[in-house]
């Protein structure tokens, strides 16, 4: 095959939406390129991680690329996972992509394990593609001023709320939809609690707020609020914000204290916080998930009623973002494609990962997942636009924020979860917490930055 031809059919690859970088023609237009890649579930339903990356190889082969591609969708958990990554890069077997959740993107980046995307993301060719991400989900694969992935869904952490209890409170349809718009005025922590109150004082709820169980992520969506910090983006050591943990501590104190919180929250069993949802026992669930709409379709959480449908969930329950301090706050964790760091391709192997994060079959992964899509055009999709949950969802993830990244981050829910449950349980005061907090970052978090 002549030079003449292959620079043709490179710049044809280039033209029909293709990003490889001068250098690898040859390889796109010539010889077998042989890729891998590698992706979790866990479970079944996100096998469109996997099923997403093969149409995008079709599309490349279509276009006259030689690919050899495979890809391996595991349903091990996430530390197996892992583990399994970590000896295959060690070994030389590596996948040439790997999806992964933010959460390890620091390790990874540190170790040189995987590569800035940078050098792609800021070319003129892609820059109507980043720019149609939602704000504050490329902060998620970042870290220390570089981009590691490509968001392709996100955990959507929101506050469900009884619509049919806020009918019974004389609160119609229309004043409901305006209340817990993220464009009210009215759309406050304030609000919540006194809409709590008088639920309560009503007889209609048992408690106000409920939140889950364990050291979980929703903890960072408490301190979110409350405009707290985690992580110094110039050193990237972790931050004890001790001005929003206190807010935060003093809002969970005064719940258990107006009896809108179980002081006794964090050891419930699952099946029952989950119970107290689907039921309308609390008015608002503060400790879940967008996904939890799904489930609460599969499995027999209501006594009476067991799986609920559709149309019970969009008659009674809606979500929302969390009020913070400076405006609503959606928390998002987020799941993104990487390049390994010892991909022969890495031009090719951007250009696959770029092609499988386009709205369509971004949309078709929500749709499968009931994760929440990354892209805003996904909202102009007609498939896509037949989803009206989803479609709310994707509304309230314009108020994205990125998950914290950090090593530690384990290390600090399992502190803050124990200095909450000791102020919620009246074994610690909103003082003691924070000093326990503070002690405790710099025991067992190196290069922590006390605030």
């Amino acid at each position: 095959m002549n030079k003449k031809f292959l620079g043709v059919m490179f710049v044809l690859l280039l033209a029909a939406g293709g990003l490889f970088a001068a250098g690898q023609e040859e390889e796109a237009a010539g010889k077998v390129v042989s890729l891998k890649a590698m992706t979790i579930g866990p479970g079944p339903v996100p096998v469109t991680r996997a099923k997403n990356l093969e149409s995008a190889a079709e599309k490349l082969k279509g276009e006259g690329v030689n690919l050899d591609f495979e890809v391996t969708f595991s349903t091990q958990k996430f530390e197996p996972y892992r583990t399994s990554f970590s000896l295959a890069y060690r070994s030389g077997s590596a996948p040439d992509i790997l999806s992964e959740d933010q959460d390890i993107i620091p390790e990874y980046a540190e170790e040189g394990m995987i590569l800035p995307l940078d050098s792609y993301l800021n070319t003129t060719a892609y820059k109507k593609d980043y720019d149609d991400f939602l704000p504050g989900l490329w902060d998620a694969v970042s870290w220390k001023g570089k981009t590691y992935g490509i968001p392709i869904e996100g955990v959507v952490n929101c506050i469900f709320y009884r619509k049919d209890v806020l009918r019974k409170m004389g609160m119609s349809d229309e004043q409901i939809e305006r209340t817990f718009s993220p464009e009210s005025k009215d759309f406050t922590l304030e609000k919540l609690v006194e809409l709590a109150k008088k639920a309560k004082k009503a007889g209609l709820v048992e408690y106000g707020f409920t939140h889950r169980k364990g050291a979980g992520d929703y903890w960072f969506n408490s301190v979110m609020m409350f405009g707290g910090r985690f992580v110094d983006e110039a050193t990237g050591n972790m931050i004890i914000d001790t001005k929003a943990l206190r807010k935060d501590f003093e809002f969970h104190k005064m719940l258990v204290d107006e009896g809108l919180l179980p002081p006794d929250m964090a050891s419930w069993d699952w099946k029952v916080i989950h119970k107290y949802t689907v039921e309308g026992r609390t008015l608002f669930w503060i400790g879940g998930h967008s996904g939890q709409w799904k489930e609460y379709q599969e499995k027999e959480y209501h006594e009476k009623l067991g799986k609920l449908t559709e149309e019970y969930l969009q008659e009674n329950i809606g979500i929302a973002p969390f009020p913070g301090v400076g405006g609503p706050v959606t928390p998002v964790k987020v799941h993104a494609y990487t390049i390994v760091a010892s991909t022969k391709y890495p031009d090719i192997s951007f250009d696959l990962i770029a092609r499988a994060s386009s709205p369509e079959l971004l949309a078709r992964h929500a749709i499968t997942t009931f994760r929440g899509p990354t892209r805003k055009s996904v909202a102009d999709l007609p498939d896509f636009k037949a989803q009206a949950y989803l479609s709310k969802v994707l509304k309230i993830m314009n108020y994205s924020r990125a998950f914290p990244k950090h090593p530690a981050l384990g290390v600090y829910k399992t502190m803050i979860f124990e200095a909450m449950s000791g102020i919620e349980t009246g074994r610690l005061s909103v003082d003691a917490a924070v000093e326990f907090m503070k002690a405790k970052a710099k025991a067992d978090i190196p290069g922590v930055i006390i605030e």
